[in-house]
């Protein structure tokens, strides 16, 4: 029997977004892409991703369990703190490029919450300014390719990402189906608590972390080894699973072949 893989998505995203990536590993694993956190009434983003935590392990009710939980940024930070509330539903976490802010990093994003400057100090402004409709799929991705963060995904990933962001609109316009606002408040509420967090954490987990990420820079990898989570490197920036889709999915392959090297992972 396959085991089974969680994929949770990054904050803006969704998991159909990620096809390129996935679909190849479903000849190793189960896959269970979780579609679009952050849009549940009943889950409401709340500080430090409380309610995004309960959302994920929600969504992951009855999947068989334990299971293998693999997520870029938010869907990575996510899978760490659902392990750390719920490990025996866990075999490994691998978190691509997640915002692990610790240390100075997390004492100045609390500080900025407690001032009124989060909005600044994150990419929340921005995604409150983010263009969310558009005349065509065509036009979408014509104009996304003009902004840096997608200006280097492969042309598979990009038309994914297409597809799988965004909603019918009128008159055969498209919008995106991760709503500008509930993208504000995820990056609004950026955990700032992870230290306590991963020294929690009794599951097994690898980081990887793009050659060119400018989130997960070289003294916050070596913060993680501190506190030996081990980091491995990929190429690609903090967009690395659409930048480089084959390179990543061998980076989750090879970093589960040696969990279960150490702890019989799978």
């Amino acid at each position: 029997m396959r085991p089974s893989l969680v994929f949770a998505h990054a904050n803006g995203f969704t998991g159909a977004s990620y096809r390129t990536l996935l679909d190849p590993l479903a000849e190793r694993f189960s896959l269970y892409p979780l579609d679009c956190l952050a849009h549940d009434p009943a889950f409401p983003v709340d500080r430090n991703w409380s309610s995004l935590c309960d959302e994920y392990l929600d969504q992951t009710q009855g999947i068989p369990a334990p299971f293998i939980g693999v997520g870029h940024s938010m869907g990575g930070v996510l899978s760490i703190m659902a392990a750390v509330r719920a490990p025996s539903r866990f075999r490994a976490v691998v978190a691509l490029d997640p915002p692990l802010l610790l240390g100075r990093d997390a004492l100045a994003l609390k500080l900025a919450k407690l001032t009124g400057f989060a909005d600044r100090m994150t990419p929340a402004r921005k995604a409150l300014r983010r263009r969310d409709q558009w005349p065509s799929g065509e036009v979408m991705s014509r104009s996304l390719r003009q902004r840096a963060l997608f200006r280097d995904f492969t042309d598979e990933a990009m038309a994914d990402y297409v597809a799988g962001a965004t909603e019918p609109a009128s008159a055969g316009a498209v919008r995106l189906r991760f709503r500008p606002r509930a993208e504000a408040a995820v990056f609004r509420h950026l955990p700032d608590h992870l230290g306590g967090v991963l020294k929690r954490l009794e599951v097994p987990l690898i980081v990887l972390a793009g050659d060119r990420s400018a989130l997960l820079t070289p003294p916050r990898r070596r913060a993680l080894s501190r506190l030996g989570v081990t980091v491995h490197e990929v190429p690609g920036g903090h967009m690395f699973p659409f930048e480089h889709p084959e390179a990543t999915r061998a980076g989750i392959v090879d970093a589960l072949a040696s969990l279960e090297a150490l702890s019989h992972v799978g």
